[in-house]
């Protein structure tokens, strides 16, 4: 009995600490030395939020879970808010490191070993490549896959939709989020946690959930992000951020 009481005591433990550290992880913390206020998504600090917005319902998309009607999302996907206007690539991956268990690194770490332009070069070029993110990942030893692999001379993976789908779709239900670029705020990475099929096989009807790391547009500043799927294929483009070559469809995934 005594036995018995023992193991349902370290089982109560567990459970308590494991909930604890979750909750802790909801949100990727800010070294003590950086700059929120200044500039990025953190200067904002909730300043368009809207309690009970009446035209942006909220979900807890942090504990939300797959169902059988059609979403299959990563929960307890942590969130971050960039702090400066060209570091959504490295917040995207920061959240991605984070939500593997890696917290070696912060934003500023990773703009720099990700060789972030903070100033446009002269054809435009601003932000962080595909090419260095797959880098970075690269150099840590993780396992990568981007739209730099695709056969010399095409220009995009998916020709429509539902093949978009799929390859989005694979990926979560092996536990794998999907960095993505398009041309939201002119040229914007954010990371793909969940999609939802509404239970239909169509995909004019889909939903894309995102961590966003400039998340100031819907009422509620939370670090997610929703878009209707198709909405997002067909901008799926950078307009002058990204070098010439790494424009269309960009993608990276990375993991352990």
């Amino acid at each position: 009995m005594k036995k018995l009481q023992l193991n349902a005591v370290i089982t109560a433990l567990i459970i308590c600490c494991t909930s604890a550290a979750g909750a802790a992880e909801r949100v990727v913390p800010f070294p003590p030395e950086l700059d929120t206020k200044s500039a990025g998504a953190s200067s904002y600090n909730a300043a368009g939020d809207v309690k009970d917005s009446p035209y942006f319902p909220s979900k807890d998309y942090f504990t939300l879970t797959s169902s059988n009607k059609g979403l299959t999302i990563l929960s307890g996907f942590p969130t971050y808010q960039q702090t400066t206007e060209v570091t959504c690539g490295p917040a995207a991956a920061l959240t991605v490191l984070y939500y593997f268990g890696n917290k070696k690194y912060d934003e500023h770490m990773l703009s720099i070993l990700m060789d972030t332009l903070h100033e446009p070069k002269k054809g435009g070029e601003m932000g962080t490549s595909t090419s260095g993110m797959v880098k970075f990942f690269k150099s840590i030893g993780w396992k990568v896959a981007s739209s730099l692999d695709r056969p010399q001379g095409k220009s995009y993976d998916f020709e429509n939709p539902q093949q978009f789908k799929d390859f989005v779709l694979k990926n979560l239900k092996e536990g794998v989020p999907v960095m993505v670029e398009n041309m939201y705020w002119g040229g914007h990475w954010r990371v793909i946690i969940g999609y939802d099929t509404m239970g239909t096989e169509k995909t004019t009807d889909d939903v894309i959930i995102f961590m966003d790391s400039y998340d100031v547009l819907d009422h509620r500043q939370d670090g997610y992000a929703v878009q209707a799927a198709e909405g997002f294929f067909y901008t799926w483009k950078d307009m002058e951020y990204l070098p010439k070559g790494e424009r269309v469809q960009q993608w990276l995934t990375a993991r352990p």
